[in-house]
């Protein structure tokens, strides 16, 4: 076995730690066990829903008296 390197922990280490407690990482593994082809669908199909949703939201917001 190697041997462990032993480091003292710093504020850095502390701020990284706050971070990754409001990372899901499931999230994170599933979207690496895409292919780079799926992964850009995948935005593409995002970009559009965003769009669409911008377009209702101008509609609604004209339809307003």
């Amino acid at each position: 076995m190697a041997p462990q390197t032993t480091r003292e922990r710093s504020s850095i280490d502390d701020i990284i730690d706050l971070y990754k407690q409001d990372v899901d990482r499931t999230l994170i593994r599933e979207a690496l066990k895409l292919s780079v082809e799926q992964r850009v669908l995948k935005m593409m199909s995002f970009a559009k829903l965003a769009l669409a949703m911008r377009e209702a939201v101008k509609q609604a917001k004209s339809k307003r008296p």
